[in-house]
């Protein structure tokens, strides 16, 4: 029985030590409850050695049951069940009491347990770091704060030594404390701590022992709170400390702080160099600024800082020996922890240059103002999306607007339209480069309605904090525009007619073909020539014959359609070109409205003149199939209209081409000639029609060809007058005349006069009168002896130059004669103010004058008007003796013709001029 007391003594004892063991996690309460528990076990022990006593062995089997009972579970498991024990009362009792005293301990086993449960939730859910730890440092419970702070889980830290977690610096400090091989230290403090992933936590720990009656350290409480962020503000605060002191020390501006009293508290180097004091002496003392100079202004800064003002840049003078300076000074109030004003820090800068930079810019800026605004361009600065901010005055003169009114408006507002995308373009560029590389124009209209073409160039100066902006220099090109574009009109139109020229007229063929080619029609180009246009203008002047040509250009054009070409080809040329013609006939009906419109009289120079068009027309694709061949096979189809007499169109024919060739061929020969001199003279003499005297002789042309025999003047000298060869040809024939009027006067057989026609195109030469002197000169001939014959078209269509020419040779004593007299429209006028002496009655009245009245009257006519003018009357083309007869009854003193004498060279005249008359079957008396 005193061992099975013993035992069960030694089982409440195991329950006891079990139930404190529970309840460790608690306060100073868990302590005094497992006394209370520890004395009762040990009463429970006294009572059951007084059970044994008292029962002795009689009582054994039921206790050794009993025994066995507590064997098969736990104490606080234990139930009585009814008379098991009943022969032994005192057992029975035993097992009642234990089944109380089990009761109670399962009562207290769950309220611990709940209290356990309370205890858990709170210490994982406090926002700090706890660590249950044994005597020995060893983590036996973390919460959820101290593994999210040390990066570990709580299966990774139970188990481990706290100094598994310390910074290896932390240990060698720890070593030296109390309580080191445990590695708690009992109080709070800071260290370090080695998180999982390597990185230092910075955490004040704060440590608690809970320990035994006997002052043994069962355990430890251990609280974590992360002070990371404070250590990392306090080296925030100390690196910026040091950059501060570092920016102070390193400052070009002088920077220094003093007491409200004026003590100086702080100098740092800049300070030394700017007043020439070192720290050491200025430090504790008043300011250098604090002088009788600058008393009154630094007195009045301190004083408006320190009633809590911050001044900027004031500007003070400031003496250091001989050298003056001027500072910037700027000054702040230097604050306490709790607000208090307790001195003045000072930012000091020498502006000495800075002024005299600034001066300068002042005068530069005044400069550039004057400049501005007494230039004739336009200065502009705008901003980054176009907006004007500053107009110079000169756009008042050049657009005529206010330049305060522009300010404000966007550029790209005021342009021209059409010029808005690529001004915008440009400036894209001017905004990238800094810079335009030319020049952009653009239109801007005018305060009085009108359109002005600007050119600008620019410079980006956004980044210059003088400007912001981007200036923009402007100048009016419009007169340049002008010009230009009139230059360009001019490289493709006639400067005289203002029509398209040939550059233009052969690209707009061209495109006229291509168009043509599309649609299947035909379209016609026609070469047109004026009539007669040189006549014209070598007799009026060519004032007269421009103002004839601008005449006929703007008859042309109201003779087509709109959408037809009208081209000056060049000289009295002109090119037509008909588009979407039907056929052959529609061409035909715009040549004939052309000639129409030639037909009446242009009055052009005080007179009216009458001229008319020889026109070529060519068809596409018939007679050609580019620009190029339409024109040429258009122009031989002029020529041929020439070569029918005038005023008429022709289509072009390929036997056309034939007639050109001989004609290209004949020029070439008759150029060849004038080169060669294969000229010769026929003489036709002038007879006194009462007597038979061979009074003059007509010198005639003629073309000895050597591949053709001899050419008569009218199939040559049209082309000579065109080609310009006439010049040359008349100056050969007036020598050679004059030669033989010299062989012959030596000879003593010489008539009176040597007659010499002119052309038109000589007349108008400005070198013909020193060409006539020159001849005279060198032949020896007397100017008495030589007659000019011009004929009567030519006459009335002199010009006041021409009129001078003729009056120069008649003074000279060179004899003038009006050939071909009746066929042009004379004015009594223009005959009595030119020098005549002499009129030729044209053969084409002398032909029929015996068998038709009209002609006859004509003549008749002829003869009285040059008696009443008191000229001389020949008569060409006399070929009968009744012609005669008649031309004498009537008055006419001279004749000329077949019925003396076919034109003769001068070997075969030489007897005639011998005899000194002409035997004729009419008798002469």
């Amino acid at each position: 029985m005193v061992l099975l007391g013993l035992a069960v003594a030694i089982i409440l004892g195991l329950i006891a030590i079990r139930s404190a063991e529970g309840l460790a996690l608690s306060d100073a309460s868990i302590a005094e409850h497992f006394v209370q528990v520890a004395v009762w076990g040990l009463g429970a022990v006294v009572l059951t050695g007084l059970a044994g006593i008292l029962i002795g062995r009689q009582i054994v089997d039921p206790i050794i049951r009993l025994n066995q009972k507590l064997r098969a579970g736990s104490l606080l498991e234990f139930r009585r069940e009814d008379q098991e024990f009943g022969e032994y009362s005192e057992v029975d009792q035993l097992a009642a009491t234990m089944q109380e005293l089990a009761a109670t301990l399962r009562t207290r086993d769950d309220d611990l347990a709940a209290s356990e449960e309370k205890f858990r939730e709170t210490f994982d859910l406090v926002e700090i770091g706890l660590a249950h730890l044994d005597g020995r440092g060893t983590f036996i419970r973390v919460n959820r704060k101290m593994t999210e702070m040390l990066g570990y889980s709580e299966a990774e830290l139970v188990g481990q030594h706290l100094s598994h977690v310390f910074h290896p610096e932390e240990i060698a400090i720890l070593e030296a404390v109390p309580h080191a091989a445990s590695g708690i230290v009992v109080g709070s403090r800071e260290q370090r701590y080695l998180r999982r992933d390597g990185t230092t936590l910075w955490a004040r720990r704060s440590t608690i022992f809970i320990r035994d009656e006997l002052g043994e350290a069962k355990y430890a409480l251990a609280a974590i709170e992360d002070v990371s962020q404070y250590h990392a503000n306090q080296e925030t605060l100390r690196t910026l400390n040091e950059s501060l002191r570092a920016i102070v020390e390193n400052s070009p501006l002088a920077i220094y702080s003093i007491t409200p009293g004026g003590i100086v508290t702080l100098w740092n180097p800049a300070a030394e160099k700017l007043f020439g004091v070192r720290e050491a002496e200025v430090l504790g003392r008043l300011s250098p600024l604090a002088t009788a100079e600058q008393a009154e202004t630094t007195l009045d800064i301190r004083k408006r800082v320190i009633a809590g003002e911050t001044v900027h840049n004031v500007e003070i003078a400031h003496s250091r020996g001989a050298h003056r300076s001027i500072l910037s000074l700027s000054a702040a109030p230097l604050k306490s922890g709790d607000g208090k004003i307790i001195g003045v820090l000072v930012t000091c800068a020498d502006i000495t240059g800075l002024k005299s930079v600034e001066r300068a810019l002042e005068a530069s800026e005044a400069r550039f103002r004057a400049l501005s605004e007494s230039a004739m361009d336009i200065v502009t600065v705008i901003d980054a999306d176009g907006v004007i901010l500053y107009q110079s005055p000169s756009v008042r003169h050049l657009l005529g607007v206010d330049p305060e009114s522009m300010i404000g408006l966007n550029q790209f507002e005021i342009i021209h339209r059409e010029d808005s995308p690529a001004l915008r373009e440009r400036f894209k560029e001017l905004i990238e480069k800094g810079t335009l590389d030319r020049p952009v124009e653009f239109r801007v209209r005018h305060a009085d309605g009108t359109w002005r073409t600007l050119e600008s160039i620019g410079k980006n100066c956004l980044d210059v904090p003088a400007i912001r902006g981007i200036i923009v220099n402007t100048r009016d090109v419009s007169e340049r525009r002008a010009i230009q574009q009139r230059i360009q009109h001019l490289a493709y139109h006639d400067a005289l007619t203002s029509l398209p020229n040939r550059s233009l007229l052969q690209d707009r063929v061209a495109q006229a073909i291509s168009r043509a080619d599309r649609g299947g029609k035909r379209l016609a180009v026609m070469f047109i020539d004026i009539d007669n246009f040189k006549n014209i203008n070598d007799t009026l002047g060519h004032d007269v014959g421009d103002e004839l040509l601008r005449e006929v250009a703007r008859r042309l054009s109201a003779s087509v359609r709109g959408h037809d070409t009208i081209a000056r080809q060049g000289g009295d040329e002109f090119i037509v070109l008909l588009e979407e013609l039907e056929g052959q006939s529609g061409a035909a009906r715009a040549a004939q409205k052309i000639l129409d419109a030639l037909r009446s009289a242009f009055e052009v120079g005080g007179t009216k003149q009458h001229v008319s068009g020889s026109i070529g027309i060519a068809l596409y694709p018939d007679d050609g199939k580019d620009s190029q061949t339409l024109m040429k096979n258009a122009d031989t189809a002029m020529f041929h209209s020439k070569a029918q007499g005038k005023n008429t169109y022709h289509f072009f024919t390929s036997n056309m081409n034939i007639a050109v060739k001989r004609r290209a061929m004949l020029e070439s020969s008759l150029r060849a000639a004038v080169k060669d001199g294969d000229f010769l003279l026929h003489y036709q003499p002038q007879v006194d029609l009462a007597t038979g005297k061979v009074v003059a002789a007509e010198a005639l042309v003629r073309w000895n060809n050597q591949s053709g025999g001899i050419v008569m003047p009218g199939d040559f000298i049209p082309l000579a007058e065109e080609t310009g060869l006439i010049n040359e040809i008349g100056e050969w024939v007036m020598r050679e005349g004059c030669m033989q009027a010299r062989r012959w006067q030596a000879g003593g057989i010489a008539p009176e006069r040597i007659a010499i026609n002119l052309s038109a195109r000589q007349l108008g030469d400005k070198g013909f009168l020193g060409m006539v002197k020159r001849v005279l000169k060198e032949t020896g001939l007397n100017p008495g002896c030589l007659e000019l014959e011009i004929t009567e078209s030519q006459v009335m269509k002199q010009a006041e130059g021409s009129i001078q020419l003729l009056n120069e040779l008649a003074d000279m004593g060179i004899h003038l004669a009006v050939d071909d007299f009746g066929t042009g429209y004379s004015s009594l006028s223009y005959l009595k103010r030119l020098p005549i002496s002499k009129l030729k009655i044209d053969q084409s009245f002398v032909r029929d004058i015996t068998v038709d009245p009209n002609d006859t009257a004509i003549v008749v006519a002829i003869i009285s008007m040059a008696r009443s003018l008191d000229l001389e009357i020949i008569a060409e083309g006399i070929e009968t003796a009744g012609q005669l007869n008649l031309l004498r009854a009537k008055g006419c003193a001279i004749g000329q013709g077949y019925y003396f004498s076919m034109p003769l060279a001068a070997e075969a005249l030489e007897p005639v001029l011998k005899r000194g008359t002409i035997v004729a079957e009419a008798q002469f008396v």
